[in-house]
């Protein structure tokens, strides 16, 4: 028995990770009422993760322009993009930042996107050689 024959019908082993490490995210981000900290747990500053500030603003016009393809398809969740490799990679390169990218990403999926789940997601996509140079892959590179 293989890895595969577990997985329901249509799944893929990437959406399966991205979908345990979304888990994982959320059940950590969970106040579990035992901090001493004024900040939210999860928060950029209790935890050192990655800014979500600019998130909630707007995209750049390239970052949308390179998320068109993606607000085309009618995504509802965010998971939904581990299967889109190819047009995940086109938005690295058509954003300036990762709250450019988790913006963009927002407004192309109509849900909130958590910016860490966000960094994940595009750590492993900026994994490819040919990205590295791009602000985003930077960016990552150097938190």
């Amino acid at each position: 028995m293989t890895a595969m024959d577990v997985l329901p019908r249509g799944m893929s082993v990437n959406r399966l990770l991205i979908g345990l490490a979304l888990a994982g995210l959320l059940v950590a981000c969970t106040d579990q009422g035992t901090g001493e900290s004024d900040q939210p747990i999860g928060s950029a500053a209790s935890s050192g993760a990655v800014s979500s500030e600019g998130a909630t603003g707007s995209a750049s016009a390239a970052c949308e322009e390179a998320f068109a393809p993606i607000a085309d398809m009618g995504l509802s969740e965010f998971s939904e993009l581990g299967d889109l490799a190819d047009e995940v990679e086109a938005t690295v390169q058509g954003c300036e930042s990762l709250a450019d990218w988790t913006a963009g990403a927002q407004g192309a999926i109509g849900t909130d996107v958590n910016p860490n789940a966000a960094a994940f997601l595009l750590g492993t996509t900026c994994d490819d050689p040919s990205l590295a140079d791009t602000p985003i892959c930077e960016e990552l590179a150097a938190s």
